[in-house]
């Protein structure tokens, strides 16, 4: 589900999502903000899988999440 199989089409993985997201990521902005700009993307379908790519890049090291609530992208 995360990477891209024989089973798994690319537009469906974590990855893809993940890549879409940080596309979008433009500056600072608030995960309410980034939905609302990305929601009606096909490969999204739903707030689940849009936080699922979340948290992969979080995990990755690819966003901070600061605690006024808003999402920037990590430039290491």
């Amino acid at each position: 589900m995360i990477l891209p199989g024989k089973h798994i089409k690319l537009s469906n993985s974590v990855l893809n999502l993940g890549a879409i997201l940080l596309e979008n990521l433009n500056g600072k902005q608030t995960v309410s903000l980034l939905w609302e700009k990305i929601r009606m993307k096909h490969e999204i379908k739903s707030f689940e899988r849009f936080t699922l790519g979340l948290d992969l890049l979080y995990i990755l090291e690819l966003i901070d999440y600061n605690s006024d609530g808003i999402i920037v992208r990590n430039r290491k």
